[in-house]
């Protein structure tokens, strides 16, 4: 039997000719086949929910097939999508869901509205948007990629005015030093710049927020009537708009891609519809098969493989702790035994503040070094287990060997970090 360092070393060297060897399986490509000739007649939550084949293929692509059978909670993640950080999927504690509302959102926007001032003398509150994920450190826009969103303001009772947010090599070019490292800043400027260009000047600004999320504010202005200019009477005269109050709405919709363009992600923009997102949906398809199969013939190289895959996403102990799949290779790594399931949060701190101490989690950005933490896992694994493990199936289930108590614990206590 090949030991899990080597197999997971076949499978990584060359992930994509991996990818290619599962596509070309005859079971495989004929789900591949179905779902991308079938997935742009699904217009609705319905559509999808009722086509069980096409279903069961967008489960399994982002790892939740043993919740097929909960359809109820799976309307409920794609009817709220994940455009505001309150919807159903961003507050369950399983990055899977948010992801999979993300792929199937039918187009829906999140929409804020201002407030009246709560008492005499104080400022109306502004509509307020925030993305519900924090920019990366860089973007590389010099291909094909693009963002894309529709900016919406009511500005009053009958007026609402928009601009279609556009980010591509071509709108970026002479705005950013490198298009192939575009910074937030970059990314929060240009942005700005379209709005200025756009019907929307004045009434919305864009910029980022201070935990390094896209923003957008209504802001106020001078309606300056029928004839454009300042000063003038009846249908001339100037207006002073507040910046909040229950007639401003600020409102971020999808828009569909340019031609030919492949989306990025900088928290709007991409609820582009499943028929866009199906490549995208397949990769991450062939990647969950690939992944599912090396985990039958060896525990350790599945684990090797989802660690690789999320490592990336990481920002801090509790991302580790709050997956159990992603627990159990920190765990080998390091030396520790399974979290006990009557964790507090007390012990799931210290645990949190020893991986942080062992665990350098930024340096999973860099590939090579994410490559030398997960070949070094499956030589210690190797050395641990000389026969494929056990039950695995429950790792990757959102739960594990963690129960309810646990993983709410470990939920309060990523909040609080």
């Amino acid at each position: 039997m090949t030991d899990t360092l080597t197999s997971y070393r076949l499978i990584a060297k060359d992930l994509p000719a991996s990818l290619s060897r599962k596509a070309a399986e005859p079971t495989v490509a004929r789900e591949i086949a179905y779902y991308e000739a079938h997935i742009g007649q699904v217009k609705s939550v319905d559509d999808l929910l009722g086509d069980q084949r096409l279903y069961a293929y967008a489960m399994k692509a982002y790892g939740l097939e043993e919740m097929i059978y909960a359809k109820g909670l799976m309307r409920k993640v794609l009817e709220e999508g994940a455009a505001s950080a309150a919807s159903f999927a961003n507050r369950l504690a399983d990055d899977r869901y948010t992801a999979f509302a993300k792929a199937f959102s039918f187009g829906q926007g999140v929409t804020a509205t201002g407030a009246a001032p709560e008492s005499f003398g104080k400022k109306a509150v502004a509509a307020s948007l925030s993305a519900p994920k924090l920019l990366a450190d860089t973007y590389d826009f010099s291909g094909r990629a693009e963002a894309s969103f529709l900016v919406e303001s009511r500005v009053d009772a009958t007026t609402t005015q928009s601009v279609t947010i556009r980010l591509n090599a071509q709108t970026l070019a002479g705005q950013v030093a490198n298009p192939a490292k575009v910074t937030p800043a970059e990314i929060a400027a240009a942005v700005a710049a379209q709005i200025e260009a756009s019907a929307l000047k004045g009434k919305v600004q864009a910029g980022l927020a201070a935990d390094g999320s896209l923003f957008f504010e209504t802001t106020g202005l001078t309606d300056f009537g029928a004839d454009g200019a300042y000063g003038g009477m009846g249908r001339d005269a100037d207006t002073l708009v507040d910046a909040g109050g229950p007639n401003r709405t600020l409102t971020i919709r999808n828009a569909p891609l340019s031609t030919n363009r492949t989306a990025v992600d900088i928290g709007f923009g991409t609820d582009l519809g499943p028929d866009l997102m199906a490549q995208a949906v397949t990769q991450a398809y062939l990647r969950q098969s690939l992944e599912s199969e090396a985990g039958d013939a060896d525990t350790g190289v599945r684990l090797a493989l989802y660690f690789a895959r999320k490592a990336s996403t990481l920002t801090s102990a509790y991302d580790i702790l709050g997956d159990a799949a992603l627990s159990q290779v920190a765990n080998t790594v390091i030396g520790l035994p399974s979290t006990s399931g009557a964790a507090t949060s007390e012990a799931l701190a210290k645990r949190a503040q020893l991986i942080d101490r062992k665990i350098d989690i930024a340096s999973f950005r860099h590939p090579a070094k994410l490559d030398a933490f997960v070949r070094r896992f499956a030589a210690i694994w190797d050395a641990q287990n000389n026969t494929a493990s056990a039950p695995i199936l429950a790792l990757f289930t959102g739960t594990g060997s963690l129960d309810a108590e646990t993983l709410q614990s470990v939920q309060t206590a990523r909040i609080g970090a």
